[in-house]
């Protein structure tokens, strides 16, 4: 009876505790901020730094259609925040952003201080996203306001979760930006024919400068590299002079197995992976096994002349997405960051594609 007394209390002031606790937190009401959602930076010709922000106004509306698009000038980023806030009758939040864009511009001129300022500022949350564009971020954001959506954030997820794009958030971003062995790598973003803001493959970084941009084909190469899952799809065209063929696939599971040979000073890529087979030239039957084995020698023999290709770029350009470093130094107790990047536009990947469908006949 007196442990269940003891209990009792210790239970009570507990939630006297937790009670007191949230009666402490500090409240908002959602139409007395301005909540940023998209935030972009540039560099400006003198040297500072160019933001612009979209925030929904919820004091005119529910309707998400009302934007509110701010930009201001400073010599640092903690300047533009104070100056965004005199342009509006609301104090501005950053707690909410969903999306951080580069101009290309500062992005190949050098995001380091930026960088730097997202560590030190615990309102940002590591699931955001960030992204290059290929224009100015005031541009491709200004694009964005017209369209009357404020759902970037949804339009890099979906094509994460069902397109070419690699996994990303601003935790492996920062991962790989100040991990050894590896380099960071976001989405590009870019304003098509008609308009509108979309996805344009990604952007590698050396350093805090961005160095590469690779195409959607390529990007969906190195997707296979990075995610278990992923559900971007993949077209082989046939030479023909009769008329135009070509295979796609569409992947489901891949398995990437990296070794090291200390000996040789080379790394083997045994990639196994697990398609579904969308679409193929009549002149094959899938009831047949022959015709089966030759589709798979194909886009075996393809995928591996792709891969390699893309691995000669990441080392012509010398980038390093995929992280070799960080796998040859798992696998060598010797492994020496300086001297493994000196031989590494030389180093030998060999690549070996075990290619499975797992489905097929959805279109002949």
């Amino acid at each position: 009876m007196r442990k269940w007394r003891k209990l009792s209390k210790v239970l009570y002031l507990f939630i006297i505790c937790i009670v007191v606790l949230f009666g402490c937190s500090r409240t908002r009401i959602i139409d007395k901020i301005s909540i940023i959602h998209v935030f972009g930076f540039d560099q400006a010709e003198d040297g500072q730094i160019i933001g612009t922000a979209l925030t929904p106004e919820y004091t005119k509306s529910k309707d998400s259609s009302q934007i509110n698009y701010l930009q201001e000038k400073a010599e640092t980023t903690a300047l533009i925040l104070p100056k965004m806030a005199a342009q509006t009758s609301t104090p501005v939040e950053i707690a909410k952003i969903r999306v951080i864009i580069f101009g290309n511009e500062l992005a190949k001129q050098g995001i380091q201080k930026m960088v730097d300022r997202f560590i030190v500022t615990p309102q940002l949350g590591t699931h955001i996203q960030i992204a290059v564009s290929t224009r100015s971020a005031r541009e491709t954001m200004k694009i964005f306001k017209q369209e009357k959506s404020l759902t970037l954030a949804e339009r890099l997820e979906h094509n994460m979760i069902g397109q070419n794009l690699p996994k990303m958030t601003l935790h492996r971003f920062l991962n790989n930006f100040y991990g050894e062995g590896m380099d960071a790598y976001v989405p590009m973003l870019t304003i098509n024919e008609k308009y509108k803001v979309t996805i344009d493959g990604i952007g590698v970084f050396k350093d805090d400068k961005l160095k590469l941009h690779l195409n959607p084909e390529q990007t969906f190469l190195f997707s296979i590299l990075q995610d278990f899952r992923n559900q971007g799809t993949f077209k082989i065209d046939f030479d023909d002079k009769e008329a135009k063929e070509f295979l796609t696939v569409r992947a489901f599971r891949s398995m990437p197995d990296w070794k090291w040979d200390q000996n040789m000073q080379e790394l083997l890529l045994n990639l196994k992976l697990e398609w579904t087979l969308v679409q193929y030239p009549k002149r094959f039957n899938v009831g047949n096994p022959e015709d089966v084995r030759n589709m798979k020698k194909i886009i075996n023999e393809k995928l591996e002349e792709k891969l390699a290709d893309l691995m000669e770029t990441f080392k012509k350009n010398e980038v390093d997405p995929i992280g070799i470093g960080n796998i040859v130094r798992s696998q060598d107790r010797t492994w020496n960051e300086d001297s493994f990047y000196k031989q590494y536009p030389n180093l030998p990947i060999k690549v070996k594609v075990d290619f499975q469908i797992i489905h097929t006949g959805l279109d002949s």
